[in-house]
């Protein structure tokens, strides 16, 4: 009768995974921060602008 051994996790079959994650990361971040930084301008500027007029 043949037997199927454990399924191991080690630290080569997770690799792939982290570095896709990684890279993703690595991408989406710098992207996010000026989406908000642009959200964040044009708040500041439409409130200078209503105190001004």
């Amino acid at each position: 009768m043949n037997t199927v051994g454990a399924f191991e996790i080690t630290a080569n079959t997770v690799s792939p995974v982290t570095n896709a994650i990684n890279s993703g990361l690595n991408v989406l971040i710098p992207i996010g921060i000026g989406i908000m930084a642009t959200f964040i301008g044009i708040s500041l500027i439409k409130r200078v602008i209503y105190t001004f007029l």
